[in-house]
């Protein structure tokens, strides 16, 4: 491991709900890290209860997150992604269009001030503007430290998928470093929903393990004629089949979270078992990978890469692109 002595950037991962902050150091390896529940929803809370503006809440909570960095190291480049450069975060950075070449080294970078003669980078986002546009922020960067860490070849461009779940799973096709469509399905939030605020909730007896059989059965009941036609006239049925005997309560859960990947995976690729998809590569936690793999799997796609904490590398790899890193290499 790299000295931390020897660290060349501060990168943070920083999303709506939560913050992770990076030291990193020669050729990408990270030597300290540190994650808070400090995403831009809590600074925008503290920036009211405190009466502060919102970019001296994001200085406070930058200081607070790094500061003994920030101090250790004053020439070093510090670069951020996500929803910090949202509308709603510290500086807004304008989105990329796509096709986007993640490792574009012509693309404009955000800046803000968080100490005199010094600024933090923001990284863009990405706009496919379709009949129904779609946006991503930070996802975009967690796709290239994948892609810097996989083994294809530097300039292939064999298209291959991208699945990053989450509150918001996005799919995302991508030719070489090139994002040329993606698109969002809001699962993770309607089944937090379900399964805390509706009817439904009322039924589910907590659980410290997953129950595969009854995941894996939701998945199945998706992909059946009877269960095929539209989420919202099968996910009733986590309630009528408690009522009917057919279901444990302590099985609704995991049966809903089967019903609602699966109607995702559906959507996006169809019912049919011998259906050609790319390279398929899954960035996230590894509960949700597990989840998602194994729905795939009963798919009859069984060629699914996971991938886990993925961002620092993509923040390194676009720092050395943008000559933040003169005398690093990616």
């Amino acid at each position: 491991m790299t000295n931390i002595a020897e660290a060349q950037l501060i990168a943070l991962d920083w999303g709506t709900t939560s913050a992770r902050a990076y030291l990193i150091g020669n050729g990408g390896s990270i030597v300290a890290e540190r994650s808070s529940a400090l995403g831009i929803m809590q600074v925008a809370a503290k920036a009211q209860s405190e009466s502060l503006t919102l970019s001296r809440a994001f200085n406070n909570t930058l200081t607070e997150l790094c500061g003994d960095w920030l101090a250790s190291f004053e020439s070093i480049p510090v670069i951020a992604c996500g929803m910090v450069g949202s509308q709603q975060g510290w500086a807004e950075a304008a989105y990329r269009q796509v096709p986007a070449n993640l490792a574009d080294p012509e693309f404009e970078l955000e800046t803000v001030e968080i100490a005199p003669g010094r600024v933090m980078h923001i990284i863009p986002g990405v706009l496919d503007l379709k009949e129904l546009p779609d946006v991503m922020r930070g996802e975009e960067t967690q796709i290239l430290g994948a892609i810097e860490l996989s083994d294809l070849a530097p300039n292939s461009h064999d298209e291959q998928w991208f699945l990053l779940p989450g509150t918001h799973s996005k799919w995302v096709k991508v030719s070489g470093r090139t994002i040329t469509e993606f698109s969002t399905s809001m699962t993770g939030e309607t089944y937090a929903l379900l399964s805390s605020q509706s009817i439904l909730s009322k039924l589910i007896e907590p659980s410290d393990s997953v129950d595969w059989n009854a995941f894996e059965r939701g998945v199945r009941v998706s992909q059946s004629p009877e269960g095929g036609a539209d989420l919202m006239l099968t996910a009733f049925s986590a309630r009528t089949l408690v009522l009917t005997g057919r279901l444990g309560k302590a099985e609704v859960a995991d049966y809903l979270s089967g019903l609602m990947i699966a109607a995702e995976i559906r959507s996006v690729i169809g019912t049919s078992m011998t259906v050609s998809v790319p390279p398929l590569t899954i960035c996230g936690n590894k509960e949700l990978s597990a989840r998602y793999t194994k729905a795939l799997n009963v798919f009859g796609i069984d060629q699914v890469r996971e991938l886990q904490g993925t961002a620092p590398r993509g923040i390194w790899a676009i720092a050395c692109t943008q000559g933040l890193l003169q005398s690093a290499s990616v």
